[in-house]
């Protein structure tokens, strides 16, 4: 039997694959009527109707202060995390007839997930949001009877709360600290509105309360039940709500609970046009929340449209206003994972978009990421401030390049000059710049030992030590650095980089497999390796795209497009790869992509000067915004996972969270690469990647900020121009 149904599957999922695909184009025509002139909605944004079996990761709330995920039952939910609160196992779980009901449809809102089952005939579907900065949740159950006689629905929630209060220093992780013990005491208070559970290993207190009152509702060992009987005449419909809230006074959290049940409509309705305010308001120049703002993207091609929206909108899921370390943080990734935590690495895959959104806190945190010991951690906690981890060889490259950018879109010359831990900013970019010489890979060679897996890729064995990505990086830091000596005066320090540079290049260029389109890794014997991921051919492209011959240029992109790309993905390691069976990790192994990957994978095609595939890679990756919001990872599914037209899904194996803040390389690309804004501190105006090549669609990208001005880029069939407003 086990066996059939392996064969039905293998049958069935090119089916589920193209009627994905189809409903995708479906949705995407029906979107023709929008304004394209106008900011889209949230609801514009919210993904498709997904079957819950397909899921490998459920969809998740966020609201400014911490996040929560649903789960298959219907009302169940998990990882709520508002630090320094985190859940433990299952919430609000619904049973029928003693059984627990799953979902079988779910759908992602920017603001909301939403649940469907139905039962005998009755409709049951669930609303979930998070009440807007504040510390719970928010549920409502909708039941509607489409049959012709009553039905009866005997109904139970499961009243775990399991919510534990963490001291900072342990926040300072990857793995969210989370209870799974029992060391919990549930009450149930007088009017039978109410439960309580008190957490007796920390001041953490949770509230259910309910509307209407259940018929019964009891507490237990630590937790409580919850039952109603439900009398649908034919055509009728009923609702249940639920709110949930979390915190340390039992009054207060009591009264909050009460008061969100009892105007259940306006805490309801405000979670979602507050959410909305934000997110238009993150558009507006001088809005009085953000320090900057995005450019408007004006456009017909509905597919770069949406692409361009959903990944703008990644920062404000991330975004968080109560970790003490800054005013407004954009952690890395949750409510899974690292709550609190801003990954350096992470933070590069938007630095532009970051510099335009919230210059004045990218100023302020930049500074403080150089009071940390960034050659001993990768993260800071944003909770203690402390830093976290070990150390990524990637923190130069992705600190330099987050200061570069802020450099170049707000004209700041004066940041070079502030003095930040015993040195100014631009003795930092040279630390950075010159950090190579520190790690001599062997007395031979001018490269650099960057470690080992926990260093670079974690998962894979031979991406070690003699890397290309971060010796070609150290090139480019060093004449970047040179140009910003040149810029205050500095002409000898200017010169001693820029030699440094051109002795370091041959020695990277060497590292090129000629006829294949990867780079070597070289261990400290000598001995070289093909590394063929798409790191390399990123890092390489970005850093020396001036110093690489039309053929490798050439031979990179083949290998990319032979070996990686997929119908709408992309692999983030060629199953070529001599570690590709060792390296299965879905955001850095052969069968998905970290979702910043795609994104800069595209930036490099455009400075290649193949704006057609990138184009067309752009499209087709619109895709993956119909199951729900960028994430850390999408992985391969099904049948044709090692093939061209796997199903594509939010990856959740491998420890993968459902949101990322790389995902924000999507806009960051369109913004630099498709429309070609390259703000230089250096330069007297604002310049363009290849002006006179045209881009393939029309349109056109407004309030573009530069120096304290306001610019319009054009995209047309003559290629790219800028005009200041």
């Amino acid at each position: 039997m086990k066996k059939i149904k392996a064969i039905l599957l293998l049958v069935l999922l090119p089916v589920m694959v193209l009627a994905q695909n189809r409903e995708n184009n479906n949705h995407l025509s029906s979107q023709k009527t929008i304004n394209t002139l106008a900011i889209p909605s949230l609801d514009e944004l919210s993904g498709q109707w997904i079957e819950v079996n397909t899921l490998r990761s459920f969809p998740t709330v966020m609201n400014f202060v911490g996040g929560v995920q649903a789960s298959q039952n219907l009302t169940a939910f998990q990882n709520l995390t508002v630090p320094p609160y985190a859940q433990g196992g299952l919430s609000g779980e619904l049973l029928l007839d003693g059984m627990p009901l799953n979902a079988t449809l779910s759908q992602w809102h920017p603001c909301q997930v939403l649940r469907k089952a139905t039962v005998n005939s009755v409709e049951l579907e669930s609303t979930m949001r998070m009440p807007f900065e504040q510390q719970g949740v928010l549920i409502r159950l909708r039941m509607h009877n489409h049959s012709k006689k009553a039905q009866v629905l005997n109904l139970s929630m499961k009243g775990s709360g399991k919510n534990r209060l963490y001291a900072s220093e342990k926040w300072a992780t990857w793995g969210n600290y989370r209870p799974s013990d029992s060391n919990f005491v549930a009450s149930v208070n007088k009017e039978g509105k109410t439960l309580l559970i008190k957490d007796n290993s920390s001041p953490a207190v949770t509230v259910y309360s309910f509307n209407p009152r259940p018929d019964e509702l009891i507490a237990a060992e630590g937790k409580g039940n919850t039952s109603w009987i439900i009398t649908l005449a034919p055509g009728k419909s009923q609702v249940i709500e639920l709110a949930y809230a979390i915190g340390k006074d039992v009054p207060s959290v009591t009264a909050t609970a009460r008061k969100w049940t009892e105007n259940f409509d306006a805490e309801f309705g405000a979670a979602k046009s507050k959410w909305e305010s934000r997110w238009q308001m993150s558009f507006k120049p001088g809005s009085k929340f953000f320090s900057g703002h995005y450019p408007i993207l004006i456009t017909d091609d509905l597919k770069i449209r949406r692409v361009y929206y959903e990944s703008a909108l990644v920062p404000l899921l991330m975004c968080r206003i109560n970790l003490p370390y800054s005013n407004r943080s954009f952690v890395t990734a949750g409510p899974t994972w690292a709550n609190t935590l801003v990954y350096f690495w992470d933070a590069a895959m938007w630095p532009n978009t970051w510099a335009s959104l919230e210059p004045k806190e990218m100023k302020e945190q930049l500074s403080k990421w150089f009071l940390q010991d960034t050659r001993n951690c990768y993260a800071v906690d944003y909770l203690s401030g402390k830093g976290s981890g070990p150390w990524y060889a990637a923190n130069d490259w992705a600190i330099f390049s987050s200061l570069d950018a802020y450099l170049g879109v707000t004209g700041d010359t004066s940041f070079l000059k502030k003095i930040v831990n015993g040195k100014t900013m631009l003795q930092h970019l040279d630390d950075m710049a010159t950090f190579y010489e520190r790690r001599p890979l062997t007395k031979e060679s001018l490269l650099a030992n960057y470690g080992g897996p926990a260093n670079l890729l974690e998962c894979s064995p031979s991406y070690i030590q003699g890397v290309s990505s971060f010796n070609a990086a150290s090139v480019y830091m060093l004449r970047r650095t040179a140009s910003y000596y040149e810029k205050l005066g500095n002409f000898n320090r200017a010169k001693e980089l820029r030699s440094k540079a051109e002795k370091l290049l041959p020695f990277v260029l060497a590292l090129y497999e000629p006829g294949e389109g990867v780079w070597n890794a070289m261990d400290t014997t000598g001995k070289k390796v093909p590394i063929r991921h798409c790191f390399d051919y990123i890092t390489v492209g970005q850093a020396l795209e001036g110093d690489l011959s039309p053929k490798i240029k050439s031979e990179m992109n083949h290998f990319v497009e032979t070996e990686l790309l997929t119908k709408t993905w992309m692999r983030a390691m060629s199953f070529k790869d001599p570690a590709a069976e060792k390296s299965d990790r879905p955001d850095h192994g052969p069968l998905g992509s970290y979702d910043a990957w795609p994104a800069l994978t595209m930036d490099v095609m455009c400075r290649f000067g193949d704006f057609d595939k990138a184009l067309a890679f752009l499209r087709a990756s619109e895709a993956v915004t119909h199951e729900g919001p960028y994430a850390q990872a999408h992985e391969f599914v099904g049948a044709e996972s090692r093939g061209n037209d796997p199903v594509v899904r939010t990856a959740s194996r491998g420890g993968q969270d459902a949101n990322e803040v790389c995902g924000t390389a999507f806009a960051e690309v369109i913004i630099r690469s498709f429309f070609g804004f390259r703000p230089d501190l250096s330069a007297d105006k604002p310049t363009l990647l290849s002006p006179n090549v045209p881009r393939g669609f029309n349109g056109k990208l407004q309030h573009v900020s530069w120096q304290g001005k306001l610019y319009t880029i054009v995209s047309d069939v003559k290629g790219v121009h800028i005009t200041k407003e």
